[in-house]
């Protein structure tokens, strides 16, 4: 039996549903992940913070014209990268895992995965450091993200 290329109803009002609330979800991620971009910056464990909304981040201007929310999309380094894995296992809201664009905060260590197979020499030309973690931040309220990278970072 050919499968046909039409959805479901089921799967069509998901679609129409999730593509109604996405400006709001934009909105609220993108505050959110400023605050914790802000939080993180300040935070003594924590070497450098890379968000595009940051005015300390290189493109702030052309983020700030383009991205009207802005962006829920982050990454920050260790100074410590030592301890990147206790720092990832320590969290207990912030999900190990590699989408983007979720309604839970995803984290994942860049380094060890993503550009793994690149190396170090390449990995260090691309100025992706050992202890980088690069997190999509979700929907969770703000001082509970907060108060879970604080006990990670200890």
């Amino acid at each position: 039996m050919a499968s046909s290329g039409a959805l479901s109803s089921e799967h069509a009002h998901a679609i129409a549903s999730g593509a109604e609330t996405l400006p709001l979800r934009v909105d609220r991620a993108s505050q959110t992940a400023l605050a914790l971009a802000q939080h993180l910056q300040a935070h003594p464990a924590v070497a450098a913070v890379h968000y595009a909304m940051l005015p300390s981040h290189p493109q702030h201007a052309r983020a700030s014209k383009l991205f009207k929310a802005g962006t829920w999309l982050m990454a920050f380094e260790l100074r410590d990268t030592s301890q990147l894995n206790t720092v990832l296992n320590k969290l207990q809201l912030a999900v190990k895992a590699t989408g983007l664009g979720d309604t839970r905060t995803l984290v994942i260590p860049v380094a060890p995965t993503i550009f793994w197979e690149a190396g170090p020499e390449v990995r260090a030309r691309m100025r992706i450091a050992d202890g980088l973690i690069r997190v999509s931040v979700g929907l969770e309220d703000l001082a509970d993200l907060i108060a879970d990278f604080d006990q990670a970072l200890g």
